[in-house]
């Protein structure tokens, strides 16, 4: 039973059908232990029977709910039922203004205010608003039609109902607070996965093309001194996919790509990316030429030391390109790529497993 009850909950994922779910279940409990209250105090059958067809009405509008969808309109409908007719009635049956029921009013309301917005809901408001207010007009004007409970009673009726419907707020307004702050960080969540999709490359992990480009213009171009750009391809990789198959290529591709994210100084405000096919680029902030070309030989001789243990006759090695940023011959970073990937192509062919400067 517990297990059918999890899954079911599980199933339930908008906050609209939770909290639907929340409140039926505070209804039906409150429903129950006020008709039992009213059996108690023998305020009468009368209220004993509506309190009865409040039970009865939730359960009949949970079970329509759930085999039809139409939360919201169930939710509408088990509002305008409660605070247009039944507690009405309930007002006049179970003592008036010395009972507990202006405390089940403005229940009624909190209710009608946890339901769906629109036109509908507002509309039910000012009516129920409006009942309530006749309601207390025809008991001020007319006390005779209501009828009385004793001294005791009205004690025991204000206690009980106090402790019941206190905690079925606490509950209702506890439940919507940690729902709303779990929406609020899932959609956090959200949109940071989404913006690491957007600037990432599935593949490798690493930052993605466009969020090279970015980098390039939002941040380097704007402070050229002391960065260099590395492009570095690996070699054979065509003849590595026809011999050992795409999936094999791809695993190493990001070992390749593990390995050259290892290099990149965050802090130093420095950015690795995937360019792309089985090109990588290291932009670098360093003090000068020869330190960019001591990191970026590093990484082409640790590239060497790679291996895997299904195909442990594999060796690779990449190439590299190293440009200075700030190189007067580059006007922006489109030049700039577009320089670096064309010298890369054209000493991969004959110079391969070495790094060269522009």
């Amino acid at each position: 039973m517990i297990d059918k009850i999890k899954k079911f909950w599980s199933a339930q994922d908008t906050l609209e059908k939770t909290l639907f779910w929340v409140i039926m279940a505070l209804c039906l409990v409150v429903g129950i232990c006020s008709t039992i209250l009213s059996a108690y105090e023998r305020v009468g059958t009368v209220s004993v029977v509506v309190g009865s067809a409040c039970c009865i009405l939730f359960v009949v509008l949970s079970i329509f709910a759930y085999n039809t969808h139409m939360y919201a309109s169930c939710h509408l409908v088990m509002c305008g039922i409660v605070c247009m007719f039944l507690q009405p009635m309930l007002f006049f049956a179970c003592g008036g203004f010395a009972s507990a029921m202006p405390l089940y009013f403005v229940a009624g309301i909190l209710l009608l205010s946890m339901g769906p917005t629109g036109l509908a809901k507002r509309i039910l408001f000012v009516l129920s608003l409006s009942v309530f207010l006749a309601t207390f007009l025809v008991a001020s004007l007319y006390p005779q039609v209501v009828l009385p409970i004793s001294s005791e009673m009205i004690f025991v009726d204000m206690t009980v109902s106090l402790v019941v419907l206190g905690s079925g707020v606490f509950a209702l307004g506890s439940y919507v607070l940690r729902a709303y702050e779990r929406e609020v960080v899932e959609k956090k969540n959200l949109v940071a996965k989404l913006d690491f999709l957007a600037n990432h490359d599935s593949l490798t992990g690493l930052s993605n093309r466009r969020h090279l480009l970015d980098y390039l213009g939002n941040i380097v171009w704007l402070q050229r001194n002391n960065f260099y750009i590395v492009m570095y391809r690996i070699n054979n990789i065509e003849q590595l996919r026809e011999t050992y198959g795409p999936f094999f290529c791809d695993g190493i591709i990001c070992d390749v790509g593990r390995l050259i994210g290892q290099m990149e100084l965050v802090d130093g405000g420095e950015c690795v990316a995937y360019f792309g096919n089985h090109d990588f680029v290291h932009v670098m902030q360093v003090e000068s030429e020869a330190e960019a070309l001591t990191r970026a030989e590093k990484f082409r001789e640790d590239v060497t030391h790679l291996s895997w243990a299904e195909h442990k006759d594999v060796h690779i090695t990449v190439s590299g390109i190293v440009a200075a940023c700030n190189s007067h011959g580059f006007t922006n970073t489109t030049q700039l790529l577009q320089t670096v990937y064309g010298q890369l192509s054209h000493f991969n062919v004959t110079d391969k497993n070495t790094i060269r400067k522009i």
